[in-house]
């Protein structure tokens, strides 16, 4: 079995900022802060460690209530904003897993920093979510290492030993390294914000320009002789 873990935003699609002007409007609605501050680097963290963060450049204390209030406010206001910002699913994505899908002893499944109700919107505002089978979120872990860790646990509870090898596919270097942290190959893509310059020294497995090549990421992907039934 051969399961593929996918990040969401700078890899399959991007939102146009919906998700900081949602994350604004709940800050200041639920905790009265005048023009919240969001200037924060988002790329390659989990939504766990940004609303510490947040909480914290906007002088409200990061306690678990409060986490859980912005969580809350920033889930409830999020659809609408997607809807109005649109945003774009980036090359070659629907025809990539329209050629995965089928193919035997393939899970295909997303790893995001993602708050998990948040990157299923993001997943079913894009007609994609049908392909996703499982969902490992950023909502319990700071780091993604920890993150990918726990995403590996539920790799082995699925697939115990028919399970033969993971491949993380990304857009930072945070991708590549928690890949690496749990014995993974890696793909990384530049259609977020870092580029080849800047994520070659994580020493991905594969550096392409995005997904667009359906058949040469299928070739990295797939092993046939694997993957046969």
């Amino acid at each position: 079995m051969r399961v593929l873990l996918f990040d969401i935003d700078g890899t399959l699609l991007t939102t146009a900022g919906g998700g900081n002007r949602a994350l604004r409007q709940a800050i200041e609605e639920e905790f009265s802060v005048e023009d919240p501050d969001t200037r924060i680097s988002f790329s390659g963290r989990t939504d766990r460690s940004l609303m510490v963060e947040l909480l914290q450049r906007n002088k409200v204390s990061p306690t678990e209530a409060n986490c859980g209030r912005l969580r809350r406010r920033y889930g409830g206001l999020f659809g609408a904003e997607l809807r109005r910002s649109g945003g774009t699913l980036l090359p070659g994505i629907v025809p990539l897993f329209e050629a995965l899908d089928g193919i035997p002893n393939l899970d295909v499944a997303v790893m995001t920093g993602n708050f998990p109700e948040t990157a299923t919107k993001k997943l079913e505002h894009f007609e994609i979510r049908r392909w996703v089978r499982w969902i490992i979120g950023g909502d319990l872990d700071v780091h993604r290492d920890d993150m990918a860790r726990r995403a590996a646990s539920v790799v082995a509870r699925r697939h115990g030993d028919s399970h033969q090898e993971t491949i993380v596919i990304g857009d930072t270097p945070a991708d590549v390294l928690c890949g690496r942290a749990i014995g993974a190959k890696t793909l990384a893509v530049t259609t977020g914000e870092f580029s080849r310059d800047q994520l070659a020294p994580a020493k991905p497995t594969l550096l392409l320009d995005d997904l667009s090549d359906t058949d040469r990421v299928v070739r990295f992907l797939v092993d046939d002789e694997l993957l046969s039934d």
